[in-house]
Parts: structure tokens; C-alpha cells; sequence
């Protein structure tokens, strides 16, 4: 939506965007060819036809508006913008009977698409002093007598639509013209015209437009019959904050202001038989809209919704936006998560600001396992509306089932904190502690989660039947392998592929070490889709049993999907020692690849699987939104590939940040250093400005204004500052630094100084230690931004980073090699500092 300053430029949007220029260009001999057909038609009619054709074609200027019932110049064009506009979309249609003559279809077609729009806006009729004018009841819904008329007002923009009618003998009709345009309420005349009489039915008519500072006054008056003045005035103050949207939504999106002003008929001009109704569906119009947001089943939903959709290009954007919102809705109800995640794509395409398509896409991808891109959509519904906790119930859930304990733990933390948690909250919290070793805070929590399940229990079994399940897995965490038993084979009797179920009872005869019993179950939830930990508790159910070889199979399996969970690295070190005492060193019997979808591994392999990486943590930091200068599309974008990537590589905490002011940027820093201090490996990404003034390099927040070379100081992050909060790092610090962009801030840098230089790209650095600084572009280059959603730079690291097996020196060469490929050696990215011996590997694979 746009945000109006002044009201000329919403004249000028209104108007002139919906005609093309060159449209306005009258072929003078197609016209007197078309008059004779459009003077046919009787004034009721003509007058409906340039009602309607408002909706769709504008017209050029609201004081060269065509004679209301006459066909002329402005109605000839309207109709060649109608026709020129709509072939395409209807091409069966005689709307080309010839260039513009107005053929049945094209009035039929006119008609029926402005019923619609005005449904919309619930188009009433307006009557005083003997004329009449259409307006939108839901948008100017005061009315109040005056001595010359009636005023329809809408407090709320500080406007009013007046119909007003002045006596003959008060002053005559073209006095009344120039005593407008000397109005005190005009300051600025934008256009005024007076158009005498034609012959026939054409009257004397007057129109005026101006502005006074933020206020905007416009003027049509006919001549009437005995020779008053009749007419509309409007007066407005554009200047009115958020609800300006509003305004746009009447004026620009509908067209709604030349309707009014077109819509101004004398009650002595309507001798003609009365024009044809709106169609049917503009009446069921609204009503759909109430059942697309109201409905309760799910294919009531879709139904409405749809029928809202058929007429797209009748509605606004954000009316778009949220219809595709609550038809996903509705798909989400019936099951059909691909439908609902296509239609939440379309609603967000359409509006960027608003939570629900994220968080509904959210819930369905979170509903087809794709746990990373849920989990996306709900940080920014909640970016969007942070209040909105229950969405980090979800979130937890899908960290969870990703291995992103202590991320899982902290959301729950924030529900609990907020009076807000339910059964499942405290069940995933209590999993999470436990697989992060922290038993007795678990152990509360699975008690809680028990209470809880068991007072929905007695309160409504049928409507809370779900906490059967929930119960079960609680007791069978909590060490109540009993009760766990009951109540999962109780929930598998009326619902008998559960795969949680089955968990839960295979969890519970571990505990009572029926480990033939337990790995039954665990496998017939592996079947069914259970993923989670169960891979890593049925390697623990074979290690148990004497199956070595089968546990070290899930313990590679569960590494795969979680590559720092220590339980499933304990596990395999225990299964490799336990294959060799077994089998020596011969290779164990083959086993059924289908159990778990890997063969079992030979004794050498077992040998060289990786062991546990160390901990490894990073800062990843996109800025994108500048104040001070115009956006960058892609960091936010390139921000978040990285972090999913680096979690999905086995990084035990990813933390990624959006849009960083200075204060912002300096306490992420500070944050990051104290967790550094404890890890293994430190990575900084930095995606966003950067500029070098003096051989200093800056990272800049989007704050900054940077009006002179010394605000640089002040107003930016130094690069040694970025280095330093991973000096803490036992192994490996690495800055990644994507900011070697184009700078729009060099340019309007005033020179406080005449010695500082600022310059183009960023400097040479030399880090000390096992420390790399990786720029995008080399020192002095300028990096490319992108048109594929993510800059070249990002794309060639993230296919890089997920490759197994790549030594970061390599893997840092490849991505140059990329990244020159991708830009016809435009852009070389490069490494500085130096690294000891060993060797670093970002991804282990397998």
C-alpha cells in the first residue's frame, strides 16, 4: 500500500496508472464513426456504462471527466482502455466489435465486474436538493444535513463527500466558478476548468481541484435547468498516518473517487427507463468473504474461499492475501498440506507484514516433517507478532525433532514463563533435558506432563483422547514402564498405526529390559514414520541384546541425522568395541538393510566412522532493512540458508540474527564471545554493507546514517571487533564476511578530515593464530548481490559446506572456483590468515 503526502499524488495514481498514455490519443475518425452507435444508447444507460468503466480504465483527468450521459471523447477512450484491457483475459467475448463502440458484451462485462467492487464497499445512493451521487456506505458512513445540502463524512480520515446546491439568483453559475477558485480554502490551483453548453441534453459544468499545505479540496458543479448550481465538493487531509492506507484502498485500488464524482446526476436528467440490476453474484460476494474467514469444516472454508478467488482481479491485494490465508487454512483442516502450503506462497507474495500465512505455512510444513522450513516460518510470524507464544510450542516441537535441544528447551522455557504450556510442552521439554543429561530437571517436568494428560483424561476422554499418548510417553520416559504399556496398548486399540504409541511402548519394555519386545516396537514406529531419537534407543535395545553389529547400524544412522548427539557417539564407540569382541576381525553377517535403511557396516568401517565432533557454534547475521539508505534483498535471505545449513552439519548452537541495529550488533558480539570461550570452533557470517575508511574495515548496522568519514566511528562495527568475539575458541575461529557490496553511503560521506580515505570494497587483514577471515571479494572488489534469491557468494559456500568430507582449505578453493564460474570472474572470493596442521572439517559425513 502506498503512503499518501499529498493528495495530488493520489489524483495522479488513481488516474493516470490505470489508462495508458497512449490511450488518451483520440483517433478522431474511429470516434465520429463509434458516436452514432454510443448516442443510442439512452442517458440511464450511458451514464451506468461510465460508472462502470471507472471501476476498470480510469480516466485521465477527474476536470476532463466525459459528460455524465453524453457519449464523448472520455467515454470513446474509456471504452478502448475497457476493451484493451480485458481481450486477453476474455477473448471470446465481442468486446472488438470495433474500437470503441460499446457492444453488449462490453457492457454486460463492465457491468458485472463493477457490481462486484462495489459490493465490496456497499455502493449506497446519496439524494439531496435534486441530484443524487453513488458512494461506499462502509467508508463514509456519517451522514448530516446542511443548509445547502448533505455531507457524508468519515471522521476517521478527517473527510467529506457534500452534495450542494446554491440558488440561480444567490450568483450566477460562471461567478460561482471564479469564486471557487478564489476559495480561501484553496491555495494551489492544480486544474479548474468551466465547459459550456453543448446542444442537446449537454450542460454548463465546472470542475476545480487544489490543495491548502496537507489539505485537498475538489469541486464538480452542473447547471442546472433554472440555472442553480448543483454539484459535489470534497475536502480531505491527506496527511493521515496509517489509516492513509485506508484512503488508498477507496481511491486507488477501486477507482472509487471517480465513481463518486462521475456518479453526480440531476434528478431532472433521468427521464430514461431505470438500468439494468447487478448480477446475482455480487449479492453472495459478500457473504463468501464472511465464510472464508468464518466457516468452521474445512471444505466450507475451501469452498467459500474459492468462490471469493474466482473473482481475483476484482480484489485488492491484501483482500487476496488473506483469502489464499484462509483457504490454506482450510486445506491445512483437511489434511491437504501441499495445497495449503501453495496457497499461504500466494498470500505472502502478496503481503510481506503479515504473520498468519507464515505461521499457517509453518504449521503445515511442520505437519509433512519439514521440521527446518517450519521452523523458519514460525521465527518470522514471530518477528511479525512475538506474542504469539503458541507458535513456540511448535517451534520447540521442530527443534526437537531436529536435535536442537537446548533451542527446543529455551522456547518451552519462554511458554512456561508466559502461563501458556500444555501437556506437550512439558513431555518435549522433559525429552530435551534428558537428552542433553540434565535427568532431574526432566524428571519434573515428565511428572507435570503426566498430571496434566491424566486431569484431561478424567475431564473429557473422548475430546482429550490424544492424552492417552501423551501420558504414555511421559510414564515411559518418566520410569513407569507399567503404566506406559497400559496406556499405549489402551491408545493403540482405537488407533492402531500410531507410531508414537509404539514408541512409547518400546521405550517402556527397554526399561523392563524386553528388548526383543521393545525393538518390535521400535521398529514398527520406524515404519510407520517415527523418527526423533528411536534409531539411537533401538541401537541401545540390540547393543543390549547382543546385537553390536544391528546397534552400531542405528548409531551411524542416528550421527547422520544428528552428528553432536553424544548418546548415539557413546553408543557407537560401545558397538564398535562390542563387533570386534564378537566377530574379531571378520566382517559381521549382513543384516536387513530394511530395518533401519542401512546395511550393517563392516568392521573397518565401524573403525573409521567419525567420532563425535566438538562444539562448534555461530553467529550468522544478515542486514538488509537500511534506514539510511535503500534495502539489500538478499542478506536476510543468504542469513538464513547458512544457519540451516550449519545446523544440519552438526553446529550445536546457531544463532541467527536479522537486521542489527549498532547497539544490536555490539551485545550479539558480546553474547557470542562468552559462548566462544567454551566451543571448539567459532564462525562469524556477516551478510550486509561494509566499507573500509583509513585501511579499517567496517561492518555496518542498519542505523547507521554515516553523513561525514567520522560518523564511521560511531556508527559502525569494526572488523577487529567481529574477530575478537571468537578469539575465545579452542580449535578454529572463522569470520565469513559477505559485505564487500557496492556502498551506497561512499558517495554521500561528506570529508570531515582531508587526510581519511574511503574506498571501494574492503582491505587486506591478517588474523593471527588458527584464525581465517573469507571475504566474498577479494580486498578492493566489489561483491555481487544476486538475482537468484541468494548472492553467488552464499550459493557456492552452502553446496560447498554440505559436501562431505572437504577439508576447509579445499573447500574454501572450491567455493572461489564457484563463485568465479557463477560471475564470469567478476567476483573472486579470499581467504586471509592461516591454519595449523591438522585438519578441519566443516561436514563429516557419514
Amino acid at each position: 500500500m502506498l503512503r499518501l503526502k499529498t493528495i495530488a499524488a493520489l489524483i495522479g495514481l488513481t488516474l493516470a496508472i490505470t489508462t495508458p498514455a497512449t490511450a488518451q490519443i483520440i483517433d478522431y475518425s474511429r470516434f465520429e464513426k463509434a458516436k452514432p452507435i454510443g448516442d443510442q444508447l439512452s442517458g440511464t444507460q450511458l451514464r451506468l456504462l461510465q460508472s462502470d468503466l471507472a471501476w476498470d480504465t480510469g480516466y485521465n483527468s477527474l476536470v476532463n471527466f466525459p459528460l455524465w450521459g453524453n457519449y464523448d471523447e472520455g467515454t470513446f477512450v474509456a471504452i478502448r482502455n475497457f476493451q484493451s484491457h480485458n481481450l486477453k483475459s476474455f477473448p471470446k467475448l465481442k468486446l472488438y466489435q470495433e474500437d470503441g463502440i460499446p457492444s453488449p458484451e462490453l457492457i454486460k462485462l463492465a457491468r458485472s465486474k463493477a457490481a462486484k467492487r462495489q459490493a465490496l464497499l456497499d455502493f449506497k445512493t446519496a439524494s439531496a436538493q435534486g441530484m443524487t451521487i453513488n458512494y461506499p456506505a462502509s467508508l463514509l458512513p456519517d451522514r448530516e444535513e446542511t443548509a445547502t445540502g448533505l455531507r457524508l463524512r468519515a471522521p476517521r480520515w478527517d473527510m467529506s463527500v457534500e452534495l450542494q446546491a446554491f440558488a440561480a439568483g444567490d450568483m450566477p453559475f460562471e461567478a460561482r466558478f471564479e469564486a471557487m477558485k478564489a476559495s480561501p480554502e484553496i491555495t494551489r490551483i492544480v486544474q479548474a476548468k468551466l465547459f459550456k453548453a453543448r446542444a442537446g441534453r449537454n450542460p454548463t459544468y465546472f470542475a476545480l481541484f487544489g490543495t491548502k499545505n496537507s489539505l485537498g479540496f475538489y469541486a464538480r458543479f452542473i447547471k442546472a435547468a433554472d440555472g442553480s448550481a448543483r454539484g459535489v465538493v470534497i475536502r480531505w487531509n491527506a496527511d493521515t498516518g496509517n489509516d492513509s492506507n485506508q484512503m488508498v484502498e477507496m481511491f486507488e485500488a477501486y477507482d472509487a473517487f471517480a465513481v463518486i464524482v462521475g456518479s453526480l446526476k440531476l434528478d431532472e436528467d433521468d427521464g430514461d427507463a431505470a438500468a439494468e440490476a447487478p448480477i446475482s453474484e455480487a449479492a453472495d460476494l459478500k457473504a463468501n468473504r464472511q465464510l472464508c474467514g468464518g466457516a468452521k469444516t474445512a471444505d466450507d472454508i475451501i469452498k467459500a474461499c474459492s468462490d471469493v478467488l474466482a473473482v481475483g482481479d476484482l480484489l485488492l491485494p491484501d483482500t487476496l492475501a488473506v483469502t489464499n490465508s484462509n483457504r490454506g487454512w482450510g486445506f491445512y483442516l483437511r489434511g491437504d498440506y501441499d495445497k495449503a502450503i501453495a496457497d499461504y506462497n500466494e498470500a505472502i507474495a502478496l503481503r510481506q507484514d503479515d504473520d498468519l500465512p507464515f505461521s499457517g505455512r509453518g504449521y503445515a510444513r511442520f505437519a509433512k516433517g519439514d521440521n527446518a522450513q517450519a521452523i523458519a516460518d514460525f521465527d518470522q510470524a514471530l518477528r511479525l507478532k512475538p506474542v504469539r507464544t503458541e507458535l513456540l510450542s511448535y517451534r520447540a516441537s521442530a527443534a526437537l525433532k531436529l536435535g536442537r535441544l537446548q533451542e527446543s528447551v529455551d522456547n518451552i522455557t519462554s511458554v512456561v514463563a508466559g502461563g501458556k504450556a500444555v501437556t506437550p510442552d512439558y513431555l518435549n521439554r522433559g525429552v530435551a533435558l534428558l537428552e542433553l543429561g540434565r535427568k532431574d530437571e526432566a524428571t519434573a517436568d515428565l511428572s507435570r506432563a503426566i498430571d496434566l494428560a491424566s486431569n484431561d483424561l478424567a475431564a473429557d476422554p473422548a475430546k482429550n483422547a490424544y492424552s492417552l499418548m501423551y501420558r504414555a510417553m511421559a510414564k515411559a520416559y518418566g520410569n513407569d514402564p507399567d503404566g506406559a504399556i497400559a496406556d499405549a496398548t489402551r491408545f493403540l486399540s482405537s488407533t492402531p498405526q500410531s507410531p508414537e504409541a509404539f514408541h512409547a511402548r518400546g521405550l517402556a519394555n527397554a526399561v523392563k529390559q524386553n528388548y526383543d519386545a521393545a525393538i518390535a516396537d521400535y521398529t514398527k514406529a520406524i515404519d510407520l514414520g517415527r523418527k526423533s531419537f528411536i534409531l539411537r534407543q533401538r541401537g541401545d535395545a540390540y547393543l543390549a541384546s547382543g546385537q553390536p553389529d544391528l546397534a552400531a547400524t542405528d548409531y551411524l544412522a542416528m550421527l547422520h541425522q544428528f552428528p553432536t548427539n553424544p548418546l548415539a557417539a557413546s553408543g557407537l564407540e560401545k558397538a564398535k568395541q562390542a563387533v570386534i569382541q564378537k566377530f574379531g576381525t571378520n566382517n559381521p553377517p549382513a543384516s536387513d538393510p530394511n530395518a533401519s535403511g542401512q546395511g550393517t557396516p563392516s568392521t573397518q568401517k565401524l573403525a573409521q566412522a567419525p567420532a563425535a565432533m566438538g562444539k562448534r557454534i555461530a553467529l550468522i547475521i544478515g542486514n538488509g532493512a537500511y534506514t539510511g539508505t535503500s534495502p539489500l534483498p538478499n542478506p536476510k535471505r543468504d542469513a538464513a540458508r547458512l544457519a540451516e545449513t550449519f545446523r544440519s552439519i552438526g553446529f550445536t548452537d546457531v544463532t541467527l540474527l536479522e537486521d542489527l541495529d549498532n547497539q544490536g550488533f555490539n551485545r550479539a558480539l558480546q553474547e557470542f564471545s562468552d559462548k566462544a570461550s567454551q566451543a571448539d570452533w567459532a564462525v562469524v557470517y556477516y551478510a550486509g554493507h561494509g566499507m573500509e575508511v583509513d585501511n579499517v574495515n567496517y561492518l555496518i548496522p542498519v542505523d547507521a546514517k554515516l553523513k561525514s568519514d567520522r560518523d564511521i566511528l560511531f556508527e559502525a562495527v569494526p572488523l577487529d571487533r567481529v574477530m575478537a568475539a571468537g578469539e575465545g575458541a579452542k580449535s578454529l575461529r572463522l569470520v565469513i564476511l559477505d559485505a564487500c557490496r557496492n556502498n551506497p553511503f561512499e558517495g554521500a560521506m561528506a570529508k570531515k578530515t582531508a587526510t581519511r580515505s574511503v574506498t571501494r570494497g574492503l582491505s587486506r587483514v591478517e588474523p593471527d593464530g588458527a584464525s581465517l577471515v573469507v571475504y566474498a571479494a577479494k580486498a578492493g572488489q566489489v561483491a555481487l548481490d544476486g538475482d537468484s534469491g541468494n548472492s553467488p557468494f552464499v550459493t557456492a559456500l552452502d553446496t560447498n559446506l554440505r559436501k562431505p568430507n572437504v577439508e576447509i582449505g579445499k573447500l574454501f578453493r572450491l567455493v572461489r572456483d564457484d563463485v568465479m564460474k557463477a560471475t564470469d570472474r567478476q567476483q573472486e572470493p579470499f581467504t586471509y590468515g592461516s591454519l595449523p596442521g591438522e585438519d578441519f572439517f566443516f561436514n563429516q559425513g557419514k
